[in-house]
C-alpha cells in the first residue's frame, strides 16, 4: 500500500496487489491495482485488474478495468473488460482487445526510452 502523503517518483513493479492511496508518478506494474480516492497515478499502468477511484493520468493496460464514480482518468485505455459508473470522468481513447496486457510496452524499452530523454 502507498500511503496517503506518499509520492513515489519512478517505475512500481510488484507480483502481488498495489493500493495506492498516495501519489505515483511513473509506470506501475502489479497483479491487481486500486487507485483509492485521493490516490493518482501519473504514468503507464500494466496489471490484470484495475480499480480507480482517484485519478490515473497515462496509459492504462488492464483485463478487466473499473472506472468508479467520481474517478478522473485521462489517456488511452486498453481493456478486455471495462465498467464506467455513473459519475466517473474519462477522457481519452478506449480500445476493446481480447489481450490488452500484450499491447502494454515493455518496461525495459520503455526506460530505455525514459533514459535518453
Amino acid at each position: 500500500m502507498i500511503s496517503r502523503g506518499v509520492t513515489i517518483v519512478g517505475s512500481l513493479f510488484y507480483d502481488g496487489p498495489i493500493q495506492v492511496q498516495g501519489t505515483v508518478d511513473g509506470e506501475v506494474r502489479c497483479s491487481a491495482l486500486q487507485i483509492a480516492e485521493g490516490g493518482a497515478v501519473e504514468g503507464v499502468i500494466v496489471a490484470e485488474s484495475i480499480e480507480v477511484h482517484g485519478e490515473a493520468n497515462g496509459s492504462i493496460y488492464a483485463k478487466n478495468l473499473v472506472l468508479r464514480a467520481a474517478c478522473a482518468v485521462e489517456g488511452e485505455i486498453y481493456h478486455h473488460y471495462l465498467v464506467l459508473e455513473d459519475g466517473c470522468y474519462f477522457e481519452g481513447k478506449s480500445r476493446r482487445h481480447t489481450n490488452p496486457l500484450g499491447l502494454a510496452p515493455d518496461s525495459s524499452s520503455h526506460q530505455d526510452r525514459a533514459s535518453a530523454a
